[in-house]
């Protein structure tokens, strides 16, 4: 397809053809025709929709924006319009026009989040990435990017190799937020600020719109880029009145997600749609955790698995901190439930509701499954197969779902085991500078997402693995959780197939306790053969952005072992 070069007169930079050929979306505009929709199209206007609907509710930050560092952290949704309408009036100052990439690589807070908005709202293509890896994936982003501008921080400069010659060779400007070192190839954003406001001339409803990038925990994350039409049709799906669990206007929700993924662009969405008091933490290990949820006492809680996992003990804490919660929200990944039981018992709701959600950036939300206390309850402890294996049911005329052989691509019968295909609204538009990876996982409306699982009789898949980590008749999973349920002393178990050899666990303890080794012989008495534990500490599992274990590089680093998977979707 092709779109109009719609370029300012004074610039004169080329638009890459991964932003004017692409796959097309599937668009849907509602569920129902009583469903509620999203109350905004566009990405740069979110904060403006929100602050029409609700000007005076709150958002609620855990430390200064990086991006206005003497601001406040309590701002009403007008204040962080006008936040908005400021960092584009800077980056329009530093030379960003629209069409062009503004790559965010900085500390994780919503100023992340709030600068790609900013970059949308003048018609560039914001590209949020995560700050968590190093130069050997940071540079290969930025190349695939052909020339972004670069929005950073001293600390990504540093961490993510962004040399003389990586400034010189990939970027078009790069800008720092807290200084550059006496660098003179590196503008500070002070430099802009002060300026007049920005022409908004933002992108058309079915162009490009934004570029977030998978977790990474099998190699070098994959660009996803999505439209205003993909986001929309990702979004119907929240912005919905669910019955129970629907976000509510007078909800008081706790975030705690990385402000560089995708999950930004549809949460923004139901943000201005519902118009919630919202706190935005940045750091899930601060002691303004803890402060933040015993002063705002949350009704609603959304974090990722690993989070959740990280704040069991805030879950026993005596003050009860979430005491007034009805729902918790996970999404990106199964979540064990130890840590729903955990949360489950800390709220004094009578009946809370858990919604896990397993999503993917390049579709959004994929399943449902809502928990209640029962769902979790102590007498399935330890058993097999965990509750949380079985992740939920795609939503009745929106998406469905197929299980696949990963051999020959033919459909397997319901109950066997693998990899599972799903049809259904708002799938991206490409994967930039890897369409052929794109391409690989695309059979017509069908889209692979690289995960092995059982879909049983009545329509719900149960998760075995991701392909590039199966587990030779068993799964790795199913073995986690069941261990984190019998060994309550654990703070992470990962199992990690070996090619050659038996499966390796590899765990962690509270306090960094030795783990007994009498303890794991009977917790793992009844299980599948595996080799012995590799204790490790908590901060040394090499994580994403999202908090998910980089398998590939643990077992590659810790075992220096390969897998068994083959790995083509990943």
């Amino acid at each position: 397809m092709s779109v109009t070069a719609d370029r300012d007169a004074e610039q004169q930079r080329p638009i890459p053809q991964f932003l004017t050929h692409y796959t097309k979306t599937r668009y849907r505009d509602r569920l129902t025709p009583f469903s509620r929709v999203p109350a905004v199209r566009k990405m740069g206007d979110i904060w403006h929709v929100s602050a029409q609907r609700a000007p005076g509710e709150l958002v609620i930050t855990d430390r200064p924006c990086d991006i206005d560092p003497d601001g406040p952290t309590v701002r009403t949704y007008s204040e962080w319009a006008d936040l908005v309408d400021r960092a584009a009036s800077w980056l329009y100052a530093a030379g960003v026009r629209p069409w062009d990439r503004v790559a965010v690589v900085k500390s994780n807070h919503l100023d992340v989040a709030l600068l790609g908005v900013a970059a949308a709202r003048i018609g560039a293509i914001p590209c949020t990435l995560s700050g968590t890896y190093g130069p050997e994936v940071a540079l290969v982003l930025l190349e695939r990017l052909e020339k972004p501008f670069v929005v950073t921080d001293r600390a990504h400069i540093a961490k993510c190799g962004i040399d003389e010659d990586a400034v010189a060779r990939l970027t078009t400007r790069t800008i720092s937020v807290d200084g550059t070192d006496g660098r003179a190839d590196i503008a500070h954003l002070d430099e802009f600020k002060g300026g007049p406001p920005a022409p908004v001339a933002m992108r058309a409803f079915e162009e490009p719109e934004v570029i977030t990038h998978t977790s990474g925990t099998t190699g070098i994350p994959k660009l996803v880029m999505h439209s205003a039409e993909s986001v929309w049709s990702m979004g119907i799906l929240e912005a919905e009145k669910w019955p129970g669990w629907g976000l509510r206007r007078d909800d008081v929700v706790i975030f705690c997600d990385p402000y560089s993924h995708e999950r930004l662009t549809t949460l923004q969405l139901t943000m201005a749609t519902v118009t919630p008091r919202v706190i935005m933490l940045s750091d899930p290990l601060s002691p303004k955790v803890r402060e933040l949820i015993d002063l705002h006492r949350p009704t609603v809680v959304e974090a990722l698995p690993n989070i959740y996992l990280a704040w069991e003990p805030l879950a026993r804490d005596p003050a009860r901190l979430f005491r007034n919660v009805r729902l918790f929200i996970n999404s990106f990944d199964a979540i064990h439930a130890r840590t729903i039981r955990t949360f489950m018992a800390a709220t004094d709701r009578r009946m809370p509701i858990w919604i896990e959600s397993w999503s993917q950036s390049e579709n959004g939300a994929l399943l449902f499954r809502p928990f209640l206390r029962w769902s979790v309850r102590k007498s399935r402890a330890g058993k097999r197969n965990p509750p949380t294996q079985l992740l939920g049911w795609p939503v009745p005329g929106h998406a469905q779902l197929r299980a696949t052989d990963p051999v020959t691509g033919a459909e397997v019968p319901r109950g066997q085991v693998g990899m599972i295909e799903i049809r259904l609204y708002g799938r991206c538009l490409a994967y930039v500078g890897e369409q052929d990876r794109h391409d690989l996982k695309v059979d017509g409306d069908w889209w692979n997402t690289g995960d092995l699982g059982i879909i049983n009789k009545w329509g719900a898949v149960r998760l075995v693995d991701r392909e590039v980590d199966r587990i030779e008749g068993g799964s790795a999973i199913e073995l986690e959780d069941v261990l984190l349920d019998r060994l309550p002393e654990t703070t992470e178990v990962v199992i990690l197939p070996v090619a050659g050899g038996l499966p390796v666990p590899v765990v962690s303890t509270y306090d960094d306790a030795p783990l007994d080794p009498e303890a794991w012989r009977r917790a793992t008495a009844d299980l599948p053969p595996m080799d012995g534990p590799r204790h490790i500490r908590w901060e040394d599992f090499p994580r994403t952005g999202t908090w998910k274990i980089r398998r590939v590089h643990l077992r590659e680093h810790t075992l220096h072992a390969k897998g068994i998977g083959i790995g083509r979707w990943t």
